[in-house]
């Protein structure tokens, strides 16, 4: 089956203990989805930790699409920004964020 729509990856970037020895950009997995267009995510960002680092949302979407993020976000206003199609995105997220979109 063909992917389609968005995917968003909610993890830690990386180890807080182990940075001096690694460069590892996703770390600890806390979640997955794949929302539907106009739909925000049904899970947010959790809060930093000491012993993972700072959350982050990695999105790779099928086709361009306007991205928001935020505790209510509206991929269809500003603040938004453009995921270009095929492309692993990575943006660090505050606590309780949620990601949505559609397609540009």
């Amino acid at each position: 089956m063909a992917f389609s729509g968005l995917h968003v990856v909610c993890a830690y970037a990386g180890s807080m203990s182990k940075r001096d020895k690694s460069q590892s950009i996703m770390g600890d997995i806390r979640w997955s989805e794949s929302p539907s267009s106009g739909t925000p995510t049904t899970n947010v960002a959790p809060n930093p930790s000491d012993s993972m680092g700072d959350p982050m949302f990695r999105i790779y979407a099928a086709a361009d699409s306007w991205v928001a993020i935020g505790t209510d976000p509206d991929e269809t206003a500003n603040p938004r920004f453009l995921v270009p199609a095929a492309t692993e995105y990575d943006v660090f997220v505050e606590p309780n964020d949620k990601l949505a979109w559609v397609a540009a």
